[in-house]
């Protein structure tokens, strides 16, 4: 072993708080980056693997009815490589005691071989294509199987062109569009107890939906260097004679766009968490190799002198810095491993991906070995280039003093003549090391403001709850029937027992246009005075249903360009292809946290389909000591197809957010540790730099703890400031937190409550008083005939 590396051996030991605390640092940086990117590049692999392998859809059509013939004419079309015809109805499930759940029937051709949003059989077997012995066969998503404790012969009972239909369940599928099943995109969460998905050949959903040589659904495959506006163009004008109700890509498809914004999510942080960690390591490790260059320049004179070279010299203090990338990086190494691994967990739980999600990711930890170690390299580089200006001469004789002269608080004699002697010290100390003042000041905003973020989500999703569940939705159900009827069949359902009010909607499927720009859209029709239902503008304030014209969700006005006044088209396909436009005032933009549906009074909706007084669903509010009673009557009813229970979903939600707690915890650890390093390696700089002076105060009296408490201010007066500004620099990581991860599926508010301040920054105060006690124990090891040595 060379005398170089028995000193830097020896140095580590002798500095291993601050090497310690710096190997943490880049430990968390490198963990979520592997982590997060070992999650991502798993979740996305098999996603892409199974999104090809099973021929997920790159376009979806619904329309209200066709013969099977217009697929052949759809799949002829120069671009479409592959089309799929099918049948896609929500139906209600029956189950013990009348309770009643919602199921999305989707229709297969049989064989699949070649066709569209192909299914993987998971348990089980594949349904026939034909019923047998007068049963029909179907196949469920896995969650929805579990929850609901069904499995193979198991008979399950649906509401279908109003008849009672016994299915009997022959295993479990998923498929590219069924990976995250969701109801709409109204819905904050989705609950399997109460709703899931149902496969069955095409011939039977025929039968059973009494349609027989008829699809509602066409799904297409595009050829590679399609148009693909073009395509869609040419297949709804096919389409047009039957009804066109929608079309959406791919990035609309419900599944998919959950899917994809956690995956955007996990790489957005998998580049920016870990940078932030790596970036503070490197500048404390760069402040510590300068102090450790300086306080050793005797060392290194002698070194000169006896022949070293500067290459080698900078190079032996480099190894510091590699040493301190390499500890952190096989650290972070085996925890990103084990942090992958209960992400992967996670999403197991709630996504259908049947491939593996498991698994090491050896990129990922080839490039967070190489991040870590060309953070630490350049760090060692850059601090130690002074080397070469140090002559062995010069280097034999104590450097310097710093220059000096009066700080700024002492023209200000108000103020200095206030400060005793020991807070000048302070002062002093502080402001003639402006650069150190400045890392140890931005790194502190940094840690506190990382901590706001972390707490923010909390508060967050607490407010979407309230404002969701309390302020928007204030009915305790919500109904929707098999097809519209008439206001006046309200009736039967306003004598319930327990029902106390009753307001009806209708919800038509538009298409939205202005200037050029189009957009799938969902137009709600409500009563005038419609009191279980609540509109805001933005700042929260309530907005009343216009007399004519329409309210337009922010998303839906951004997106077309609309504002307050400009006039809008919505195209609203009806019965035989009748497409009926009309154009609507836009008389002002909400903003709905859930969903992003437009509002119209009523009886316009009723306008716009030439009809009167028709209802597609109605809004519940019940008596809370009679919930159950109104429920169980509901459920008899066989021309109600839907049934949402406010309570249920919310319950749901809360059951659901183990994550949530797992992340937050996490990161107020990681932001928390940060903090604490940066305070930890600036109070042992201030302390090594002031030994001689503590020690001749320990000489002439003063106690342990007086002596402490004049590095405690410098401490208090380097971090301080650092929480009081990461407050205001968290709020705005986590309005820009909030605004990537807002989607057309919901919106997260940049809420932060007065409470999570305090949090962030009492923990900001726990990890400054614990960093600086920690490097102040040292106190009390000094030696004092070593430390007030003369060394001139």
């Amino acid at each position: 072993m060379s005398v170089l590396t028995k000193k830097l051996l020896r140095t580590i030991r002798h500095t291993r708080g601050p090497f310690l605390a710096v190997v943490a640092v880049v430990m968390a940086g490198i963990s979520l980056y592997i982590a997060m990117a070992t999650s991502y590049y798993n979740l996305s692999r098999s996603q892409a693997d199974f999104y090809r392998t099973y021929l997920f859809a790159d376009y979806y059509f619904h329309v209200v009815q066709a013969p099977e013939q217009v697929v052949k004419q759809i799949a002829a079309l120069p671009g479409v490589a592959k089309a799929t015809g099918r049948l896609q109805k929500d139906l209600p499930l029956l189950r013990e005691n009348n309770r009643r759940a919602t199921v999305r029937l989707i229709s297969y051709p049989i064989p699949m071989t070649g066709e569209v949003n192909q299914l993987q059989v998971l348990t089980g077997r594949l349904f026939n294509k034909y019923s047998q012995g007068g049963s029909m066969e179907i196949l469920t998503d896995p969650r929805f199987a579990r929850v609901n404790h069904l499995s193979v012969n198991d008979t399950v009972k649906i509401i279908a062109a109003g008849r009672v239909v016994p299915l009997t369940v022959v295993g479990t599928a998923t498929g590219p569009e069924l990976i995250y099943p969701m109801q709409d995109a109204a819905s904050l969460v989705t609950d399997p107890q109460n709703f899931g998905i149902i496969m069955m050949s095409h011939h039977s959903a025929q039968q059973i939906l009494n349609l027989p040589g008829q699809i509602n659904q066409v799904v297409i495959k595009l050829a590679p260097g399609a148009d693909e506006k073009k395509v869609r163009q040419q297949v709804e004008h096919i389409l047009q004679p039957y009804g066109n109700l929608a079309a959406y890509p791919r990035q609309q498809q419900l599944s998919h766009a959950v899917l994809q914004s956690k995956l955007d999510g996990l790489r957005a942080s998998s580049r920016f968490l870990p940078v932030i960690f790596l970036g503070i390591a490197a500048a404390i490790q760069f402040i510590v190799l300068r102090r450790l260059i300086k306080s050793q320049r005797t060392q290194i004179g002698v070194m000169k002198a006896l022949g070293c070279r500067n290459g080698q010299i900078i190079a032996h203090y480099t190894a510091y810095a590699l040493a301190v990338a390499l500890a952190g990086a096989l650290l972070g190494c085996l925890l990103g491993v084990l942090l992958a691994s209960v992400i992967s967990q996670t999403f197991a739980k709630y996504f259908n991906l049947p491939a593996a999600l498991g698994g090491v990711n050896q990129q990922a930890i080839l490039y967070g070995f190489w991040l870590s170690l060309a953070t630490g390299g350049l760090a060692g580089v850059t601090a130690s280039q002074d080397i070469s200006k140090i002559q062995p001469a010069t280097a034999m004789r104590p450097a310097p003093p710093l220059k000096g002269g009066p700080i700024l608080p002492e023209k200000w004699q108000w103020f200095w003549r206030r400060l005793d002697a020991g807070r000048k010290m302070s002062w002093r100390t502080t402001l003639r090391h402006r650069g150190r003042f400045a890392f140890t000041l931005a790194g502190v905003m940094l840690a506190v403001g990382m901590l706001v973020a972390a707490l923010f989500t909390r508060d967050a999703v607490d407010y979407m709850l309230r404002e969701h569940f309390q302020q928007q939705q204030r009915y305790n159900y919500l109904l929707r029937f098999s097809h519209p009827v008439k206001e006046s069949e309200l009736l039967a359902i306003r004598r319930l027992a327990g029902v106390q009010k009753v307001e009806p909607l209708l919800e038509l499927p538009v298409r939205l246009h202005h200037q050029g720009k189009s957009e799938e859209n969902l137009l709600v029709g409500l009563p005038a005075g419609v009191t279980l239902k609540k509109l805001t503008e933005a700042a929260g304030q309530p907005m009343h249903l216009p007399p004519a014209g329409l309210l337009v969700h922010a998303r839906t006005a951004q997106k077309l360009g609309l504002r307050p006044g400009h006039w809008v088209v919505a195209e609203i396909m009806g019965e035989k292809g009748l497409s009926r436009k009309a154009a609507l005032k836009v008389a002002g933009i909400h903003h709905q946290i859930i969903g992003q549906a437009s509002y119209i009074r009523l009886p316009q909706a009723n306008q716009l389909l030439g009809e009167s007084h028709l209802v597609s669903g109605a809004m519940l509010l019940v008596d809370p000591g009679l919930s159950v009673e109104p429920e169980n009557q509901l459920n008899r009813l066989t021309g109600v197809s839907f049934i949402l229970s406010k309570q249920k979903e919310l319950d749901y939600f809360k059951q659901n957010l183990d994550s949530l707690l797992y992340t937050v915890s996490l990161m107020v650890l990681f932001a928390a540790l940060l903090g604490f390093a940066i305070v930890y390696n600036t109070a042992v700089i201030n302390f090594n730099e002031r030994k001689r002076e503590l020690a001749s105060l320990l000489m002439l009296g003063f106690t342990a703890r007086e002596v402490a408490g004049l590095l405690h201010r410098v401490t208090i007066l380097q971090a301080l400031p650092g929480v009081l500004l990461g407050l205001p620099l968290g709020y705005f990581m986590a309005r820009g937190y909030a605004q990537a991860v807002s989607s057309d599926l919901f919106s997260l508010p940049a809420v932060i409550y007065p409470a999570t301040y305090l949090y962030a920054a009492l923990g900001g105060i726990l990890f400054i008083a614990a960093a600086h006690l920690l490097a102040v124990r040292q106190l009390r090891q000094l030696d004092f005939a070593e430390v007030l040595k003369n060394k001139d």
